[in-house]
């Protein structure tokens, strides 16, 4: 079989100035810990799986997938058995927001399954999720929650995992991150243990993604990489990750969702994976942390608002907010995603790209406002509850939020 010509590990960042350096490169092995796993990028990627596996001594695959994603399950299965693997369990029982049921359901299913010496997820950010907790879950006991918080797993998973994301936008492939539904709202777990030891991301996998899926998961990449730019925690080598993740995916995302072709395919494929990787040092910030209000009360509500929709409809406000402390860092956002900057002070760039923002979601989503999701003005006190527990991405963000910071940007989409 013809293997395609991919970037792995390093090569991710080829042709980036700021990584030509041999200092440069080794920083990035040692930040993203680069000796512990493979990131592969590119059209095709799908047919290294059957190497990747050997590379792991893995002959026998239990697959964890999307329920949806049938016709690609057979594909990946096709590539597997050319390469002389065998499936011996196809794994469909997965939810969208993995809920702590059935994230255990999952773990209680993986050690009484067929013998097998890897886990291959196929979907997005809720299947793989669901696949990193799950196998830790399965070898260390107990139930979900006993390890929400930082690096309470005592002992590394009995199988490798391997991701291929159907999507671009979570970039679950590349963290030490996952995030579980609760009766609370939505919890993290943070661990290396957790973090895949292969993720192919092939962009010709997301061809079939419909335009809002497509919108819905790039505004939560973009989200990512403009959260983590602006991070108290972020740093050189973390912003000039950001920045590459931004001009990959700012000037791409409107094509990508209203045409699809391979080449914004591939571009938003790229935002995601380099946005995820940042997930595990940095991590996002008072965006992400207020639309997980959003996203509990709209499920309450009967309609529920998707992760990245929910950071958008937030997003702008946030930017506006954290712009006395970050200011450069949203001007150069402008700049690439190509908002007419021309003659305009500073201030008024950042608040043109907030309103393009603002704009891509109204447009490409079914979320122009929190009204769409059957939210109203007496829901905000519940969403900030949630929204401002969530401390470890309020820390770290720029500039605090108070309650009052918190309703008015919550106001301004109602």
């Amino acid at each position: 079989m013809t293997m395609p010509s991919l970037q792995i590990n390093e090569s991710l960042f080829d042709g980036c100035d700021f990584f030509e350096s041999e200092s440069s490169r080794t920083q990035l092995g040692e930040v993203f810990r680069f000796d512990r796993r493979r990131i592969l990028f590119g059209g095709g990627a799908l047919k290294s799986l059957p190497e990747e596996c050997r590379l792991l001594k893995a002959t026998r695959i239990y697959l964890v997938r999307d329920p949806a994603l049938g016709d690609l399950s057979a594909q990946v299965e096709g590539v597997l058995a050319e390469g002389g693997l065998q499936v011996v369990v196809v794994d469909t029982d997965v939810v969208p927001n993995p809920t702590v049921a059935s994230v255990d359901g999952l773990a209680a299913r993986l050690p009484a399954a067929q013998d097998f010496d890897a886990v291959v997820a196929v979907g997005g950010g809720s299947t793989m999720d669901s696949c990193k907790v799950a196998m830790a879950v399965a070898a260390n006991g107990g139930s979900v929650p006993d390890y929400f918080g930082f690096d309470l797993f005592e002992q590394a998973p009995d199988w490798p995992l391997i991701c291929l994301p159907t999507t671009a936008g979570t970039g679950a492939e590349a963290s030490r991150v996952s995030v579980v539904a609760t009766d609370q709202g939505k919890q993290a777990i943070y661990d290396d243990h957790i973090q895949p030891r292969v993720a192919i991301v092939d962009p010709d996998l997301t061809a079939k993604m419909p335009p809002v899926l497509t919108a819905t998961t790039g505004l939560d990449a973009i989200g990512h990489a403009l959260e983590c730019t602006a991070s108290t925690k972020s740093t050189d080598l973390g912003d000039a990750v950001a920045r590459e993740s931004l001009r990959a995916g700012l000037p791409f995302f409107e094509r990508a969702v209203t045409t699809g072709d391979r080449a914004s395919r591939r571009q938003m494929s790229r935002c995601s994976i380099l946005a995820g990787l940042l997930l595990s040092p940095i991590n996002t910030g008072a965006a992400h942390a207020l639309g997980y209000g959003i996203e509990k009360l709209s499920f309450l509500r009967g309609k529920p608002v998707p992760h990245g929709t929910a950071v958008a409809l937030v997003l702008p406000g946030v930017i506006l907010h954290n712009a006395p402390a970050v200011a450069d860092k949203y001007y150069y956002a402008a700049g690439v995603a190509g908002v007419e900057l021309d003659g305009v002070s500073r201030e008024e760039g950042i608040r043109r790209v907030a309103a393009w923002i603002d704009g891509l979601r109204r447009q490409h989503t079914p979320y122009g406002c929190l009204r769409d999701a059957n939210l109203r003005s007496a829901d905000i006190p519940a969403m900030m509850e949630i929204g401002l527990q969530v401390r470890r991405l309020l820390d770290p963000n720029p500039v605090e939020v108070t309650e009052a910071d918190a309703e008015k940007i919550y106001r301004a989409v109602l």
